[in-house]
C-alpha cells in the first residue's frame, strides 16, 4: 500500500509539473527528438464522463469536463504514460441533470466496450439511478455526488471523492446554531434527492442541538416565482433560511426575499457556491448569504495553487468548486490503469484500493467507496464575492 501511495504521489506531481510547459510534442529534456521512423503507436484508453453540460448546472459540468481534459492532456505527456504506450481519451456525455437522461447516458457508456470507467455523475438524482447500470457492467466510477444513499447500495464500482451530505448537513447545522447563534430557521429544499437529503441531515442535527425548524417547504426545479413562498417564510419571522438546492433557484429566492424585506441570510449547500448565484440574486441581495462546500478552498488544497495556475493558463478562466476533484478523479483512473492495465474488471478493485496524493489531498476510499477525507468549509458573500468563513 505504501508503494502504491508513493507512485501515485509522484505521478500527480509529474502531471502538474507539465502544466506550465508546452504540451504538444513535449518530452524529457534528456530524451532525443523522435525520428519519423521511431514514433511509437499508443493504445487509446477511453474514460467516460457524465455530467450536466447543458441546463441549470452546466457551469459545474463544463468546468469538471475541462478539468478532466486537462488531467488527460498532462498525463499523456508524462513519461510514465508514454512509456506504458497509452493515450487517455475522454468520452463525455451530457446527462442534463435529469435522472432519465442519466440512465440513457449510463447505458450508452456501459454499452461502449471501449469505455473502461466513468467520472460522474454530478447530481445525486442522476448518480443514484445510473450507478446500478455501471455495477452490472463492471465499470468503476468516481463521483462528486453527495447523497449518502449512493454508497449505501453496496456496489463495489461506486466511489465518492467528496464528503457526504450527512457530514455537510451536520456541519451546516453546527455553524448556524453554534457559530451564528440562530435558533429559529426556516427550511427549504428543491425536491431532488440531493436537496431533500441535505435538508434532512441539517434538520436532524439542528434539532439535536436545540434549534427550532419553523417550517419545511419544498420547491420545484426551474421555478422562478417564489413570492408565495417568501410571504409564508416572512410571516414566521425566521433568523435565517436554510436552502438545500441548486444555485439557480437559490439565487432567485435570495433576490425575492430581499425585495420583500425578508432581510435574513440564505444559508445553503455546496450547489449554491458559484459566482452565478451572486449574479442571479444580485450582489446586494446576496450579501451575507452563506454556502457550505464539500472540501477545502483551492488555496488550502495540497496542490490547489498549482492546479489553479495550470487551469487558468489552459482555459483563461478560473476553476469551479468541483473541478479539482474531477481532475483528481481523472488522475486516479490514470494511475489505476498504469497499475492494473486497461481492463474494466481489473480496474474496479484497483480504484477502490488506491491511495492517491493529488491536488485535493490524499484520496483513499473505505469499504463502501467513501473517501476518508471528509473536509467541509464555509463561505459568506462579502462585498459581492464569496469569502471563506474562518472559524
Amino acid at each position: 500500500m505504501g508503494h502504491r501511495t508513493r507512485k501515485a504521489g509522484m505521478f500527480a506531481l509529474a502531471i502538474l509539473m507539465l502544466a506550465g510547459t508546452p504540451l504538444v510534442g513535449c518530452g524529457s529534456n534528456d530524451a532525443a527528438e523522435p525520428s519519423e521512423n521511431s514514433v511509437v503507436e499508443r493504445v487509446q484508453v477511453k474514460i467516460g464522463f457524465a455530467a450536466p453540460l447543458t441546463g441549470d448546472n452546466a457551469v459545474y459540468g463544463q468546468g469538471m469536463k475541462r478539468a478532466v481534459e486537462l488531467a488527460f492532456k498532462e498525463a499523456n505527456n508524462s513519461e510514465e504514460v508514454r512509456a506504458a504506450g497509452y493515450e487517455f481519451v475522454l468520452r463525455a456525455e451530457d446527462d442534463q441533470g435529469d435522472p432519465k437522461q442519466a440512465v440513457n447516458v449510463a447505458n450508452l457508456l456501459a454499452g461502449d466496450t471501449d469505455v473502461l470507467c466513468v467520472i460522474g455523475h454530478f447530481d445525486s438524482g442522476c448518480t443514484i439511478p445510473a450507478s446500478p447500470i455501471y455495477q452490472d457492467a463492471g465499470m468503476a466510477m468516481v463521483t462528486v455526488s453527495s447523497n449518502p444513499q449512493i454508497t449505501a447500495q453496496g456496489f463495489d464500482v461506486v466511489n465518492r471523492i467528496v464528503a457526504r451530505d450527512d457530514a455537510q448537513g451536520a456541519f451546516a447545522a453546527r455553524l448556524v446554531f453554534e457559530d451564528f447563534g440562530y435558533t429559529r430557521v426556516a427550511i427549504v429544499d428543491d425536491s431532488t434527492p440531493y436537496g431533500q437529503g441535505l435538508a434532512d441531515e441539517f434538520v436532524k442535527t439542528f434539532e439535536a442541538l436545540g434549534g427550532e425548524p419553523l417550517t419545511r417547504e419544498a420547491i420545484q426545479t426551474r421555478e422562478v416565482d417564489f413570492s408565495a413562498l417568501v410571504t409564508r417564510l416572512k410571516s414566521l419571522n425566521p433568523e435565517a433560511v436554510y436552502y438545500a438546492g441548486a444555485h439557480t433557484e437559490g439565487g432567485l429566492i435570495s433576490k425575492q426575499m430581499n425585495e420583500a424585506d425578508l432581510t435574513v441570510p440564505l444559508i445553503g449547500g455546496d450547489i449554491i457556491f458559484s459566482e452565478e448565484f451572486i449574479t442571479i440574486a444580485g450582489a446586494a441581495n446576496a450579501e451575507g448569504d452563506v454556502a457550505t462546500i464539500l472540501g477545502l478552498p483551492l488555496e488550502q488544497q495540497a496542490r490547489g495553487q498549482d492546479f489553479r495556475a495550470s487551469y487558468e493558463a489552459e482555459y483563461g478562466v478560473g476553476p469551479e468548486a468541483y473541478d479539482s476533484y474531477a481532475y483528481d478523479a481523472a488522475a486516479i483512473f490514470v494511475q489505476a490503469v498504469l497499475e492494473a492495465g486497461p481492463n474494466r474488471f481489473a480496474l474496479v478493485p484497483a480504484v477502490r484500493a488506491i491511495v492517491y496524493d493529488g491536488v485535493t489531498g490524499t484520496t483513499q476510499f473505505d469499504e463502501n467507496g467513501d473517501t476518508l477525507n471528509q473536509a467541509i468549509s464555509a463561505y459568506r458573500v462579502t462585498g459581492g464575492s464569496w469569502e471563506q468563513i474562518v472559524e
